[in-house]
């Protein structure tokens, strides 16, 4: 209700009780008092209507306002956001090429799949010198790998952060990690460029997950052999053996000779019993 149509209205109500009044042939001043009284109460609903209708509007208008305002806020947050991942991603892109020694990304996922004949050796064999020098070997390309990994896994959990879903990064291996839950910001235009190599390293260093909590394993259980006695709790380390055994999960065969010991060990205990 427009303005002037509102104070047409309201001449037109304090017309009426007048003209009633002509009309009727009222007996006094009270007469048109009541009927005044009457359409002024009238009156003052239709202009307290009015004013929340207009109170309602400009809420109304400053939530839009307020939207649009936050919605751009959010966008230029976003950007800027994505601006700085993809600095940062750059940055670790290069660290982890120098760390490589190789000249661009191409070639990362080749040296990748270089290290798997050090991964091969490590778990075979049953020398633990060599076990260790393989894991070295093995080490110089996974580390840099696993570094640039959790680099991207933190970037994924900022974006996941600003959209307000929680953090479900605990426990889980960074390859892991950026494979299952890093479509969404390297679908983003500004990390297309790294999509290619954080894809195809995720994805290979996934599924050799077991294999590369084997290396731990043969590690272990290597530095076991060689250390002191005393030094490394090896009822631990035969704990761990057990249970990758009972879960199916690939059991290096340094570990053979570490388990085997304590079979024979056992024996020997119950036969000094006997």
């Amino acid at each position: 209700m427009k303005n002037r149509e509102l104070i047409l209205i309201s001449a037109f109500l304090l017309i009426i009780p007048v003209a009633l009044y002509v009309w009727m042939d009222g007996n006094g001043p009270g007469d048109l008092g009541a009927l005044l009284g009457a359409f002024c109460g009238l009156l003052a609903i239709i202009w307290f209507y009015r004013g929340l209708r207009l109170q309602s509007i400009q809420i109304d208008e400053q939530r839009k306002q307020f939207t649009r305002q936050m919605h751009l806020q959010h966008q230029d947050s976003l950007l800027a956001f994505l601006n700085t991942s993809s600095d940062r991603m750059e940055r670790y892109l290069s660290e982890l090429l120098t760390s490589l020694n190789i000249p661009n990304e191409s070639q990362v996922m080749s040296k990748y799949l270089s290290s798997l004949q050090y991964y091969k050796q490590a778990t075979e064999s049953r020398d633990p010198n060599e076990v260790l020098t393989q894991i070295q070997n093995w080490m110089k390309i996974e580390g840099p790998c696993v570094k640039f990994m959790s680099s991207v896994r933190d970037i994924i959990i900022l974006h996941q952060k600003r959209l307000g879903m929680e953090d479900n990064s605990e426990g889980i291996d960074p390859a892991e990690y950026v494979y299952i839950n890093g479509a969404h910001i390297m679908n983003q235009p500004f990390m297309s460029a790294y999509k290619s190599t954080v894809n195809l390293l995720s994805e290979q260093m996934s599924l050799i997950s077991p294999g590369r909590k084997a290396m731990s394993l043969a590690s272990t259980a290597a530095m076991a052999q060689i250390a002191p006695k005393g030094v490394m709790k090896r009822d631990k380390i035969i704990q761990n053996i057990k249970k990758a055994i009972s879960d199916g999960l690939l059991v290096p065969k340094i570990c053979d000779a570490l388990y085997a010991n304590k079979a024979n060990s056992a024996d020997a205990k119950c036969r000094a019993a006997d």
